[in-house]
This record gives C-alpha cells, structure tokens and sequence, in this order.
C-alpha cells in the first residue's frame, strides 16, 4: 500500500460592507474601484464555495501523478469581459464551426465543377476545414 499527498482547493466567496462618502455615484462608482476587497471582505460563505478541485496528487516519491482535477465542473477563467464574452459566445461559435465543416464537401464538389477556375478557393477551404477541424476537436476535448 502506498501513500498519496493530495492537495485540494476550493473558492470560497467572502462577503464585506463598507460606507463611500461621496458626492455623485460615479464618484462613489470610482471610490469603490480603488479599494482593496480583501481588506472589507472578511465574511465567508462556505454554502457558495465554487471551483472545487485537486490542485495536485503526489506519490511516495514526491512525483506529481495529477494535476487541476475539476470536481464540480466549474473553472475560473481571468481575461475580465472580454474573455466572458468569448466564452459565451463559444457555443454559437463551435456550432458554426461544425455546420460549415459538414458542409464543406458540397462545396468543394461545386467548386471543382467549375473546371478547376476555382482551385485556389478549393485549397483556402480545405486549409479552413483543417482548422475547424482541429477546434472542433480541441472543443471536445479530444486533443
């Protein structure tokens, strides 16, 4: 029988209140910017604790066998807006993906009927499909 260090990790939403004096909103708005959360939050909330995980699993050797093991299906993704846009807009986005893959060969098909006028479209849509190809794959976890 071995022994395995595992080490967990688990968010934990901690909560605060605090008074602005200020004199408009926005001016509240920009006062709240630039104080430091972690200094106001000290109430915690173990009810709402998200992004369960094991951070790693090391052997009796101290070699790591596991890392980011997600529990609970929830990740945290930093990139502010941008990066929650991204993700999402990643649904509509892989769908697309794969309708214009599974339409590809038709149009391919129609483009070498042209009497190869089109060959260079022909190869920029197989480059394209190649691409799609390797997203749609990515996507569902198959790289």
């Amino acid at each position: 029988m071995s022994n395995f260090t595992v080490v967990y990790a688990v968010n934990v939403p901690h909560y605060g209140k605090t008074q602005i004096e200020a004199a408009t909103a926005a001016e509240a708005i920009a006062v709240a910017k630039h104080r430091d959360p972690a200094e106001i939050c000290t109430e915690h909330d173990h009810s709402s604790a998200a992004c369960a995980r094991i951070v790693s699993i090391f052997d009796d050797a101290g070699r790591s066998i596991a890392e980011g093991v997600t529990l609970d299906g929830a990740f945290i993704r930093y990139g502010g807006r941008t990066a929650w846009l991204l993700c999402e807009a990643s649904p509509a986005l892989l769908e697309s993906l794969q309708r214009m893959v599974s339409r590809s060969d038709d149009l391919v098909h129609a483009l070498v009927c042209t009497n190869g006028r089109n060959e260079h479209l022909v190869e920029r849509l197989s480059a394209a499909c190649h691409v799609a190809k390797t997203v749609i794959a990515a996507a569902s976890g198959e790289n």
